[in-house]
């Protein structure tokens, strides 16, 4: 819950922000529990218009000392783009980079109606809409800053060196040498891409939105990048999308639905990347645990407990 001081605070800010016609007064604010990068709140406002009291809701998302290796800015910028290109993201309606407010970082977006609520009958549009992704021009979307990997294997390099880099900084204790050795593999088994576009870097059910049984928007952008879009059916096969189908049958879905053709030897490597992504981003919950910047005890449970499963799943993806 936010301070009686930090309350008054962001409601001035708000009220400057969303160029508001009147004093902006937080009415309820309620933690939203999916999410664990950022800390979401969906806050009602009321300010005064024209003589009446105008109600809104917004959401407030906040940073945690860089858990899981990302930070706002990007996202934000990311999210605007994709929005002014008509792609379904909620409206940023205010960026604040900053601490001095709130103690960390963060953005305002619009509230939209829905459920993050697996639901199969929506599968299908998420699909097509994250393959409509895939196809978006970065330069012509306005995403031409994520920049481009240098190489035929660059799509793969950057990526195993972008949270390499996360893992040593987070890293306590001594190195792990399944992770050393499992990072060296990555590099040396790194596949050539044909196509490089956008990345959403997190796909799959929980990470999007529906209502009514259509899709309502796509959350969660911090992992974006441009990449191979291989990166993101092997996370959706292999991470939030293991519990909707096999494998085999994510391969015929997908090649139904939208064409597109998987290689298994490379699927595999993506998903031994990801596994590699997931224990990278999972040591910096530990390290914002024990530095006592955090002490929840969900950070202990993801620095301990899932980082511990993530890295077993990358063991024995190396190993085959």
């Amino acid at each position: 819950m936010l301070s009686a001081d930090r309350k008054e605070g962001l409601e001035l800010y708000l009220e400057k922000e969303l160029d508001l016609r009147g004093p902006c007064r937080i009415r309820s604010e309620e933690r939203m529990a999916r999410g664990q990068s950022r800390a979401m709140y969906r806050l009602e406002i009321e300010s005064e218009g024209a003589g009446r009291p105008e109600r809104r809701s917004v959401v407030l998302r906040v940073e945690q000392w860089g858990l899981l290796g990302t930070e706002s800015s990007q996202e934000v910028r990311v999210m605007r783009a994709l929005h002014l290109a008509g792609y379904p993201v909620a409206e940023v309606l205010a960026y604040e980079p900053s601490s001095e407010l709130l103690g960390q970082p963060f953005f305002v977006m619009e509230f939209v109606e829905g459920s993050c609520a697996f639901v199969r009958e929506g599968l299908d549009e998420y699909v097509q809409t994250l393959h409509r992704l895939h196809g978006m021009d970065p330069e012509e979307t306005g995403l031409g800053f994520l920049g481009h990997p240098e190489g035929r294997r660059g799509a793969a390099l950057s990526q195993v060196e972008r949270w390499y880099e996360v893992h040593r900084d987070a890293q306590v204790g001594e190195p792990s040498p399944l992770l050393e050795e499992a990072a060296q593999w990555l590099r040396n088994n790194a596949p050539e891409s044909d196509r490089i576009t956008i990345v959403h870097g997190d796909p799959g059910p929980g990470n999007y939105m529906q209502r009514d049984g259509r899709l309502a928007c796509v959350v969660d952008w911090e992992f974006t990048h441009r990449g191979d879009p291989e990166e993101d059916w092997a996370y959706l096969i292999s991470m939030r999308g293991m519990g909707v189908m096999d494998e085999d049958a994510w391969a015929t879905y997908l090649r139904e639905l939208v064409g597109v053709e998987l290689d298994r030897d490379r699927l595999h490597y993506w998903k031994a990347l990801n596994f590699f992504k997931g224990v990278c981003i999972d040591a910096t919950a530990l390290k914002i645990y024990l530095d006592r910047d955090n002490l929840a005890p969900n950070m202990l449970a993801i620095g301990t407990v899932v980082y511990l499963n993530a890295l077993k799943r990358l063991a024995e993806a190396v190993a085959a």
